[in-house]
């Protein structure tokens, strides 16, 4: 399917007030930052937005009461409590969150944050437009093609993006701007690997001195930026071709036509064809871009028409930078709204805008804009002011806009703004070459957002990806195949296709999802318009995923009946209908992010496959921005399009209740912690947990930390990563160093997980963990969307069997340690329903190291699931389980000691005599081994020893066949064909036969 036919018609997007904003706040000793997050809602119900919008007044107050019905994990009641900022403890950053009412006044809570009080209007919450009113729909244009269209209207929001990693491009830029090795970042006093005696100092990315001197660079002719005579000449070949993006694109452009165009200070929300600024700028953007677009196609071969396009153009230019100021009848925008949140909309639309409308901008024109445009970039820049906590730390959406925003200004308004050199030094050498292409390189690398894929990445994406392609048509300058690459806008493809729910509809919900009242779309639902963006840059850049990618964005659209696609502009941009497809069968079936620490992995690529999602790394958003979630270890399960293993923290927000849900989440992530479960532990994860406890009250707070590489020298990390063919094999070590200790030491001394995924269903979790106590409560947590229900299991074990929306996801087998206890526990309890159940899997003894050992079947069937053994060892430190099930039997083993310790001296176990297929890990890499089995009785010993033709694997993995009759193969042997297929006999008589014999 081509590009062009993803284009369909879409209702506009209605818009709720109401999304809480989080915030680490700076505290008085300078030693916090703050922080923001955005929410969009693209569709829904009127009468279930309003509703949130009124739950969500309550929501967002600074000081908020928990649910005195909230239990705690053993059952008894919980004290109700308020969600207050709260420093962690001695060892963390403050954490609060901030109302998105306007406050008349300020005030220091006990923990030294700022907490918003006093009477103030309401505002949209971030990147949230109120509902449009049946009149504003009414004025909307109608569909422009009978099946590949989509209204103008829903073109008035710039699609979100995700962060880029680039690199110093020039040998004078490398010089002048050598990027920061990880080995040389610099860290704060007092730091641990497990935890931190301070706030986060992020010394190596942090904003430093750069005081080089400006450098001279070479620029195209207007336009210079996206818009290249290349990219032009094509356009304008589409548009001449009337291509349904193009239709899409002049609607929109015609749609403002006639209409007036407010002042950031007047109503943002008009009817069309009036146009406000929307939230921040949010409308003001992709209708600029439109009449922009539309002006540089037409000036040609159509001059009356693009100067239609371009006046109005100019005139929302002109009213987007309307100078603020204090004094009286301000029209102007105050950059350091919302902590200078608007720079994506406003600044970027300064430097495109005076870029493509510099042939009818006066020079009065052009002198409004650029001083406007460098007054936001100074209050961004501003030490300690209103944009410090972004500005201090490469990754998070405000400063990805921010980044934007400042390369297309610098190159944009070069020639004429006195600061433009200085800015385009500072962008190239500093902000690009120290600061985003090193860390990107290092935590960014093969892809990924740590603020959430439902609400911030699509948008941080693009901020972050863009600039790349600027620099290139504006300079010549190529970032992303340099010496030191910025491969973020390429990797971001891979991340996505394979990170998305085989079902196309669903994405990875790991860390922030807004509720969003929608119920057909929930949050997690894949965004059309992040393919659509990443698809224009796999082409811009003539990457070989282009016609994968494409297939991948088809059937995404498809799949989510075209779910907030991209704007007007940046499609009709990006969309080629000759791009070619290419089957999905040709991509890998796993894959492995190293800079996110992130795997996936799945038994097909059909809709209906199993599929794995893993992530084991440090902290590597903001800590100030507070996006990612604490999840690290984690894992979740998924069958087509219901999962078995639930990410909780996306999942919960879902409708009904979303809203509440979501409030619910945040005081479990950041309430003030009181002695309860649910404030301020961040007990919602797939993770090992270890809590310190008086009876029902809790001693110290638990649970996970911003705990980054650079300022807590964190060493968590996918260790090991190995995809087999019949196996996935994936090892972390050290996540003991994202826990917050307690007041007497470490909770969490030692945790390292190991995942072998045997295709196409089953997979082996194996834990080894120490605890700091063996007074402490340790327990395995494991998430489900419904109640688990006890089945029958051998002796010692625990299986728990999962029914979800009426299907059979699966089961979740308990092997070892033998005789544990398992408590389940609906989150929350104030939820009203209930949407996951948290299974809490405790040892049977208190001895503080324990190895666990976890089933997880994804059979379509209760019948279908494997039966599960531990294996029998006599010889060796190692554990293991037999799995046997109708479609074959397996053999996992592995060593108990130290994770990353290969296994020395002969190894002995025994198994079930029956064929199996063995994976033995934590093996000497690239070395020959022997593995002999005898049948003794309904018993197969096998043993393994060093030295033969059994090969381990690059990362000592050994894998091999036995049969029932003890015979050991190197591969198991192939399947039988299938049966030839019975053909029925037609009792049809057929015309002409049988034909007559005519022989001689």
């Amino acid at each position: 399917m081509s590009r062009s036919n993803s284009i369909r018609a879409n209702p506009g997007r209605l818009i709720v007030l109401g999304k809480a904003k989080l915030r680490l706040r700076r505290l008085q000793t300078g030693l916090g930052t703050s922080g923001g997050r955005q929410g969009k809602l693209k569709s829904g119900l009127l009468a279930a937005l309003l509703l949130t919008a009124a739950s969500l007044l309550a929501h967002d107050s600074a000081r908020q009461s928990a649910s005195p019905s909230l239990a705690d994990a053993t059952n008894a009641p919980m004290v109700a409590t308020t969600a207050t900022p709260s420093a962690e403890g001695s060892t963390g950053l403050p954490v609060g969150r901030r109302s998105p009412r306007e406050s008349a006044t300020a005030q220091v809570d006990a923990a030294g944050a700022r907490v918003a009080t006093g009477a103030a209007a309401m505002k949209p919450p971030q990147g949230m437009r109120p509902v449009r009113s049946a009149s504003a729909a009414a004025h909307e244009p109608a569909a422009l093609s009978s099946r590949m269209t989509r209204t103008a209207e829903r073109a008035t929001t710039l699609p979100p993006t995700a962060a880029v990693a680039p690199a110093p491009v020039t040998a004078s830029v490398i010089a002048s701007a050598a990027p920061a090795q990880p080995s040389l970042l610099g860290s704060s006093a007092g730091v641990s690997s497990t935890g931190v005696s301070g706030s986060p100092v992020a010394s190596a990315y942090s904003v430093v001195p750069f005081n080089a001197s400006p450098q001279a660079v070479t620029l195209a002719a207007h336009p210079r930026l996206i818009l290249d005579p290349a990219t032009l000449a094509t356009l304008q070949q589409r548009a001449a071709a009337n291509t349904p993006a193009w239709q899409l694109l002049k609607g929109t452009c015609d749609s403002y036509i006639g209409g007036s165009v407010g002042y950031p200070t007047d109503n943002a929300y008009p009817n069309l064809p009036d146009l406000g600024a929307g939230y921040q700028g949010e409308s003001y953007l992709p209708a600029l871009l439109a009449e922009g677009m539309c002006y540089q196609v037409l000036k040609t071969s159509n001059p009356t028409a693009a100067a239609t396009y371009g006046a109005k153009a100019v005139d929302i230019l002109m009213k987007m930078s309307t100078p603020y100021t204090t004094a009286s009848g301000n029209q102007g925008q105050n950059p350091c709204t919302d902590d200078g949140y608007g720079i994506r909309f406003f600044g970027v639309g300064f430097g495109l805008g005076y870029d493509w409308l510099y042939p009818l901008l006066t020079a009065a024109q052009r002198t409004q804009v650029y001083t406007t445009a460098n007054a936001w970039i100074t209050a961004f820049e501003q030490a300690n002011g209103c944009a410090a906590f972004a500005y201090a730390h490469p990754q998070g959406n405000y400063f990805a806009g921010y980044f934007h925003a400042k390369a297309v200004i610098a190159l944009g308004t070069y020639d004429e703004n006195p600061n433009g050199p200085a800015e385009w030094t500072d962008w190239i050498g500093n902000q690009f070459g120290v600061r985003v292409q090193p860390y990107y390189a290092l935590h960014l690398l093969g892809g990924g957002w740590p603020e959430g894929y439902g609400n911030y990445a699509p948008l941080g994406i693009l901020n972050m990806s863009l600039p790349a392609r600027e620099v290139k048509t504006a300079t010549g300058q190529d970032l992303v195949n340099s010496t030191a690459p910025y491969t973020f806008p390429l990797d971001s493809a891979d991340y996505a296709m394979h990170f998305t729910w085989p079902s196309r509809a669903y994405f990875d919900d790991r860390d922030t999802n807004h509720s969003s009242g929608n119920t057909v779309n929930p949050p997690g639902t894949v965004p059309v318009d992040m393919f659509e963006q990443i698809l224009a840059d796999l082409i811009y850049w003539k990457s070989p995923k282009v016609a994968v990618f494409n297939q991948y964005l088809s059937e995404v659209t498809t799949a989510t009946s075209d779910f907030s696609p991209t704007d007007a502009w940046m499609l009709f941009l990006g969309s080629d209908p000759g791009t070619p497809t290419a089957a999905l069968s040709t991509l890998p079936l796993s894959y492995f992010a190293p800079g996110m620490n992130a795997v996936s992995a799945r038994s097909d690529w059909t809709t209906a496959a199993s599929w794995m999602s893993f992530r084991a790394g440090p902290y590597v958003n903001n800590p100030g921005q507070g996006e990612e979630y604490f999840d690290q270890g984690s894992l979740a399960l998924v069958r087509g399009g219901n999962p078995l293993l639930v990410n909780a923290g996306g999942w919960i927000v879902h409708e009904p209740n979303g809203t509440s849900d979501e409030t619910n989440v945040y005081n479990d992530n950041y309430g003030s912690f009181n002695g309860t479960v649910y404030l301020g532990n961040r007990q919602l994860y797939n993770v090992f947990y270890v809590r310190n406890m008086s009876g029902t009250t809790v001693l110290d707070r638990y649970g996970q930390g911003a705990y980054t590489t650079e300022d807590n020298q964190v060493r968590t990390q996918v260790a090991a990563y190995e995809d087999g063919g019949r196996y996935v094999y994936v090892l972390s070590t050290h996540l003991e160093d994202m826990y917050r200790p307690f007041s007497a030491g470490p909770g969490v001394s030692a945790w390292s997980r190991e995942v072998v995924y045997l295709r196409p269903n089953r997979f082996v979790v194996y834990d080894r963990t120490t605890e700091g106590s063996a007074s402490y409560d340790q327990f395995l947590a494991w998430h489900f969307p419904a109640s688990p229900v006890a089945a029958s299991a051998p002796s010692g074990q625990g299986r728990f069997d999962v029914t979800y929306a009426g299907q059979y996801m699966g089961a979740m087998i308990n092997v070892l340690p033998a005789n544990t206890t398992s408590t389940i526990i609906p989150l929350y309890p104030s939820s009203s329903p209930p949407k996951v159940w948290q299974l809490q899997v405790r040892p049977p003894t208190s001895a503080v190291s324990q190895n666990w050992l976890t089933v997880f079947d994804l059979s379509s069937s209760a019948s279908g699931v494997a039966s599960t053994s531990p294996v029998t060892v006599s010889q060796g430190g190692i554990v293991g389980v037999q799995l046997q099930a109708s479609d074959g039997n397996d053999v996992v083993v592995s060593s108990t000691g130290p994770a990353g310790t290969a296994l020395t001296g002969t190894l002995a176990y025994g198994v079930s005599a029956v064929a199996a297929y063995h994976v033995v890990t934590d093996l000497v890499p690239n070395t020959g081994y022997t593995a002999t089995a005898s049948v003794n009785g309904s018993v197969q010993d096998i043993a393994i020893s060093a030295g033969g033709t059994l090969m381990s694997s690059a990362k000592g993995v050994l894998t091999f066949y036995v049969t029932a009759a003890g015979v050991v193969q190197t591969t198991p042997p192939a399947p039988p064909p299938p049966p030839y297929p019975t053909v029925p006999l037609s009792t049809m008589p057929v015309t002409g036969f049988p034909a007559p014999y005519t022989g001689p």
